[in-house]
């Protein structure tokens, strides 16, 4: 396990190593570097009476596009606390770096973590390489797809198996359209799917709606699907439904 995570580890040096070359090689193309954008979502609920519950949901991006290189790191947190007793915690982080190779064609590494013990996963974590497609990229709408093949690796917190290593491919979807000036539609989707095992595959979709109130401050609404088809255990559920209302900061 402990190679497994370094190999990980190794890998996704490497291709950080080979993104802070590429830039150095191409900053000469830009006469201003662009610089880091943050992005922080805060959601909390909490309720006392008959029933005590709390639910707090987080995330933080940080992005930066140049000319050629673009670099994307996310960080997620979801926690549900019902009378002192907890019935949700998944947290995860994903780094993705992507190289402009013609116009709108892109290749890229990505490699992800995530805990997610109430749906049967002590830890997943997985990375590799693929290559994307800008179809759309106008000032009203973006629509970018990736393909990629991933090296996954899952410890089961439940079932009779302890742990699953396999290679999978994985298909993601990300669309924003500015409806109105103040008024996002975004919808962010993937599809991740064994080679070894087809019936092991997960589905997830985050629908959001955001509405600025000036440059940094918005509020948002959404609606997250995580589906895995082939759980750990059969007393877990396939699918987890998440409805969320956050303040967002960008700046």
């Amino acid at each position: 396990m402990c190679n497994k995570v370094v190999a990980g580890l190794a890998v996704w040096g490497m291709i950080t190593a080979l993104s802070l070359t590429a830039q150095a090689r191409t900053g000469a193309e830009a006469t201003e570097a662009p610089q880091w954008k943050v992005r922080a979502e805060l959601s909390y609920t909490s309720s006392s009476g008959n029933t005590d519950s709390e639910t707090l949901a987080g995330k933080l991006a940080l992005k930066r596009e140049e000319i050629r290189n673009r670099y994307y790191f996310n960080g997620s947190v979801f926690r549900t606390e019902n009378d002192n007793d907890e019935t949700a915690n998944k947290w995860g982080t994903e780094g993705r770096y992507e190289r402009v190779i013609h116009e709108r064609l892109f290749g890229f590494g990505d490699a992800y973590y995530i805990r997610d013990k109430f749906s049967g996963y002590r830890y997943r974590y997985g990375f590799g390489p693929g290559v994307g497609y800008d179809i759309v990229s106008t000032d009203a709408q973006s629509l970018k797809s990736r393909i990629s093949l991933i090296y996954s690796y899952d410890r089961y917190s439940e079932g009779t198996e302890k742990s699953n290593d396999y290679l999978a491919g994985k298909v993601d979807i990300n669309y924003e359209w500015h409806i109105m000036e103040h008024l996002i539609f975004r919808e962010d989707a993937y599809y991740h799917v064994s080679f070894d095992d087809s019936d092991v595959y997960f589905l997830n979709s985050e629908t959001a709606l955001e509405v600025k109130i000036n440059d940094a401050v918005s509020l948002g609404l959404s609606y997250i699907i995580a589906y895995q088809n082939k759980p750990p255990s059969p007393e877990i559920d396939d699918t987890d439904r998440i409805f969320l209302t956050s303040l967002i900061i960008d700046f």
